[in-house]
């Protein structure tokens, strides 16, 4: 899920979405934060279009980028609608660790809800921040 709170971050592997460029500083209060195994299964759609993402980098993305990002989820969202077979969402998703996956797994109904819910606040802060910055930059761990 998406965390908008900075203070409710405990530790630092999180993965930092901060609207515009990154400048040397990271736990902005205007980013948003997600787990690094929550981020995970959004990577795939960034990687289609961004091809240079690294999910241990500094990742400065223009908006004509985001929008084709922007396509992909809502190509996973369609996919998730449908109830996909576990083979065929992993054509679309990643999990970061094996114990992610089999925890995916065992309840998998409830987690492509709580998945399509996670793209669907994605993308409207997404939207949103485009409309005020030519770059939206994702700050790896």
């Amino acid at each position: 899920m998406i965390i908008k709170d900075i203070k409710k971050l405990e530790g630092s592997c999180y993965i930092e979405v901060l609207p515009g460029k990154y400048l040397n500083k990271c736990w902005n209060d205007s980013s948003i934060f997600f787990t690094e195994e929550d981020f995970a299964l959004l990577e795939k759609s960034i990687e289609k279009e961004f091809e240079t993402y690294d999910h241990c980098a500094f990742n400065e993305i223009p908006k004509e980028t985001w929008i084709k990002i922007l396509t992909k989820l809502d190509e996973l969202n369609l996919l998730i609608k449908e109830q996909p077979s576990i083979e065929l969402l992993r054509t679309y998703v990643e999990c970061l660790y094996e114990c992610t996956e089999e925890d995916f797994i065992n309840n998998y109904e409830a987690n492509l809800k709580k998945l399509k819910v996670m793209i669907l606040d994605f993308k409207t802060w997404i939207k949103e921040n485009l409309k005020e910055n030519e770059y939206i930059s994702i700050l790896g761990i």
